[in-house]
This record gives C-alpha cells, structure tokens and sequence, in this order.
C-alpha cells in the first residue's frame, strides 16, 4: 500500500482501469456509487413509502453523475439544518439582536 500512488478522486472514463492510477480511481468512484445505490434501495424497501434523495457535502455533484437514485443536490443543507435548529431553539441568554440576524 505504501507504494500506491495518492490520486484524486473523479469520474473515470472508464469502468476498466487500463493502469495502476485509472484502476483506483475507477473501483473507488464506482464503488461508492454502488455503495449509494445499495444503501438507498435496502432503505426505500425497508420504509416502504416514497423517498427523495437529496445528496450534500463537496463531493455530491460528482458521485450524482454517476447514479439515477440522486434526485436533487444541496451542498448547504446541513448547514440550513444547524440555522434553523439555532433559530427555533435559542439559548436564553442569545440577545434578540443576534437572533434577528439568523433569521
């Protein structure tokens, strides 16, 4: 493993890696949008009811190229999450000032 080279990550070309670097790059992309699609179909027949992926964080539009399951992208949505969480939970001691301001 210490001689494997560091490589990025992206959309391979291909599924077949031709050499050592397109061989990574492609079982690691592939590989988790396998992960993805996997996850969501064991959840969507677990819940039993319709469910819409929504996909966040820095890689999102990447591994969403790769997979029909991925119906929207929100790379902010955890964050928004955490704002709303502030907004609706103050802190007694938050001065009205500052929670205008999140709002």
């Amino acid at each position: 493993a210490a001689r494997l080279p560091r490589i990025g990550i992206g959309r391979p070309q291909s599924a077949i890696g031709r050499n050592t670097v397109a061989a990574m790059q492609s079982g690691i992309y592939w590989g988790y949008v396998g992960l993805i699609e996997g996850i969501v179909a064991r959840v969507r027949a677990e819940y039993g009811a319709p469910l819409k992926l929504v996909a966040t964080g820095g890689l999102a539009p990447l591994f969403a190229e790769g997979t029909q399951v991925i119906e929207r992208i929100d790379q902010d949505i955890t964050l928004e999450g955490l704002r709303l969480l502030c907004v609706r939970n103050p802190a007694p001691s938050l001065p009205s000032r500052i929670r205008a301001e999140l709002e």
